[in-house]
């Protein structure tokens, strides 16, 4: 006996990244692309929303093509695109590829500097009604230059996270341009305590890393500076390179090297 596809199970299809059992789920039952499921509290989840929040690309394209409406939305107004700024931001230039609608939120992700604008004009807020993320926090974390730019001339507020999202990605010319429009060095994270510099030794940081972390205590920052959980940005970068050392050892002498450049600035045990 054939189990029936339903919603739920094609979720868990899709939370496995299982293409081909998907692609056969859609085909048999083309309707499954429109129906929807709860996650997190909220209903209205249609099939594409999920592969975003999974971040599996190549699910997405296959529901795309198959006819998934890139315009959907969930019950609290979420289309595929505020779920990839949200959860996985690297599927936002496909999204926008398949055709998903560019809002203010995205443009600002995506550096696109001429829709931002006319967004702006239009009365689009200086924060995501949506995702309650301040437009300059976005275009911090998509390395977005040019966005960055224009919403600090359009007076967006420099101290709502958006170094915080310039360290994390180590976007180098971003950090400068954020600390020269003012932003606090030392800000904290309300939730976390993280500032800026436990955000840029966090993770896996890019090839300015070092160069970010030196900017930001250049700016003031303190080395010293504990998150709410008693880490220090030296404790993070130990405990980072502890942990992809045995898989990536590029990585973990990247963070090798910035936990060397912490204690050269201060930083203690």
């Amino acid at each position: 006996m054939t189990t029936r596809m339903t919603a739920p199970r094609l979720a868990r299809l899709i939370a496995d990244g299982d293409l081909e059992a998907v692609r056969a789920a859609v085909q048999d039952s083309p309707r499954l692309l429109t129906a929807t499921v709860e996650r997190d509290g909220q209903g209205g989840w249609t099939p594409l929303h999920l592969a975003v929040a999974e971040g599996r690309a190549e699910v997405v394209r296959l529901l795309v093509e198959a006819g998934a409406d890139v315009s959907a939305r969930t019950e609290h107004g979420r289309d595929p695109l505020h779920t990839a700024l949200e959860s996985a931001p690297g599927l936002v230039p496909l999204l926008r590829e398949l055709g998903a609608p560019v809002d203010a939120a995205s443009a600002a992700y995506l550096d696109d500097v001429e829709r931002l604008r006319a967004e702006l004009d239009a009365g689009a807020p200086l924060t995501d009604p949506v995702t309650g993320v301040d437009l300059l926090t976005l275009a911090a974390a998509g390395g977005a230059a040019g966005s960055t730019r224009t919403l600090l001339d359009r007076g967006a507020h420099v101290d709502h996270g958006a170094l915080h999202a310039a360290a994390a990605s180590t976007r180098l010319e971003l950090v400068r341009l954020l600390l020269t429009a003012g932003a606090d060095v030392n800000r904290r994270e309300p939730d976390t305590g993280r500032s800026p510099l436990h955000a840029a030794v966090a993770g896996a940081p890019g090839r300015d890393a070092s160069d970010v972390v030196r900017v930001l205590l250049d700016a003031g920052a303190d080395v010293n500076a504990t998150t709410v959980d008693g880490a220090t940005a030296l404790d993070i970068s130990r405990v980072a390179a502890a942990r992809t050392r045995r898989d990536d050892a590029g990585r973990a002498t990247t963070h090798d090297a910035l936990a060397d450049l912490l204690v050269a600035r201060g930083a203690t045990d």
